[in-house]
C-alpha cells in the first residue's frame, strides 16, 4: 500500500537571532501557516531547528526531514525564506538538488510565485541565497570588529566570560569559589592535565554549569595564564591588558591586605 505523503514545513533561528528577536521560530510558523493557507494547503508536520547556524549541515531536523523526503514521505516542504534553509549557497544548492531528487517540491512563502521548474525562479533564488550569504559575512565581519574594538579597551570580547568571572548588570565581578578552582588548577600545572581533573573530580568539584572537570576545560583555564595573572585578553588580532580582571593577582593582593589589617588589629 503506497503512504500518502503530506505537507511539511521548515523553520530555523540561529542563537544571535533567539537572543536579539526572542522567539522567530514561532513568527516563522505563522508565516507558513498563512501563506499554506492561502495555497489551499494543510502543514502536517514542521521541522524546528532552534539555535542552530545557517552554515551547519548537521543539523537534527533538517537532516530528519531529509531522511522522510528520501523515504517518499513527504510531497512538499514549505520554507518561510531561502535564508532558513541556509545562509551558504553551496549548501542551499545541495539541499535543493536533495529535494528535487526525492521528488519533493519546495515552496517559499516569501517568495510566493517561485517556481522551481522554472530556471527564471531558479536564478532568482540563487541571487538571493548568495544576497543572504554575504549578509552573513558582513554580520560576522561587524561582530569581529566590535569585540575586537572591546578588547582594545581591556574588555572581555563578549559571549561567554573567562571562568571566575560573571556579570552583574553592566559590571563585571569575580567569583570566589570559580577562582578557588582556578587557583588549585594553576597549583598543580606542573602535573599532567589528566591528574588535575581526576584531582578535581574526586573532590566533587564542579565545573560553573556543574557538570565534572575535563581535559578541555583545565587545559582551556591554563592556557588563560596571562589573562588570570596580568588581565591580558586577546580576540583575533587584538589584544588588550586590564588589571583589574587579573583574577588570580587581585585575590592574593586582597588576602594580603586583609592579612595586614588583621596583623594590625592584634
Amino acid at each position: 500500500m503506497n503512504r500518502k505523503k503530506i505537507v511539511v514545513a521548515y523553520c530555523r533561528v540561529s542563537t544571535l537571532e533567539q537572543k536579539r528577536r526572542g522567539s522567530g521560530i514561532d513568527i516563522q510558523i505563522r508565516d507558513v501557516t498563512l501563506f499554506a493557507e492561502r495555497s489551499g494547503l494543510f502543514i502536517l508536520r514542521f521541522y524546528k531547528d532552534e539555535a542552530e547556524s545557517g552554515v551547519e549541515e548537521n543539523r537534527k531536523e533538517l537532516q530528519r526531514l531529509l531522511k522522510d523526503c528520501r523515504a517518499g514521505r513527504v510531497a512538499k516542504v514549505i520554507l518561510p525564506s531561502l535564508d532558513r534553509l541556509s545562509r551558504d549557497v553551496r549548501l542551499a544548492e545541495n539541499l535543493f538538488y536533495d529535494f528535487g531528487k526525492a521528488g519533493v517540491e519546495v515552496l517559499i512563502a516569501d517568495m510566493p510565485a517561485y517556481n522551481g521548474r522554472n530556471r527564471k525562479d531558479v536564478l532568482i533564488r540563487q541571487i538571493r541565497e548568495a544576497i543572504a550569504e554575504d549578509n552573513r559575512k558582513d554580520i560576522i565581519e561587524r561582530l569581529k570588529k566590535g569585540r575586537e574594538e572591546r578588547v582594545r579597551r581591556g574588555l572581555p570580547a563578549g559571549g561567554n566570560l573567562p571562568y571566575g568571572l560573571a556579570r552583574e548588570g553592566k559590571e563585571i565581578v569575580l567569583v570566589p569559589q570559580e577562582i578557588r578552582m582556578v587557583r588549585l588548577i594553576f597549583q598543580a600545572a606542573d602535573l599532567q592535565v589528566k591528574d588535575i581533573v581526576g584531582a578535581l573530580n574526586k573532590n566533587a568539584f564542579t565545573r560553573r554549569n556543574g557538570k565534572p572537570w575535563t581535559a578541555r576545560q583545565v587545559s582551556a583555564v591554563l592556557a588563560h595564564r596571562p589573562f588570570y595573572y596580568d588581565g591580558l585578553i586577546r580576540y583575533g588580532e587584538a589584544s588588550g591588558q586590564n588589571p583589574k580582571l587579573a583574577t588570580l593577582r587581585n585575590e592574593r593582593r586582597s588576602e594580603e591586605e586583609s592579612e595586614k589589617r588583621n596583623g594590625a588589629a592584634l
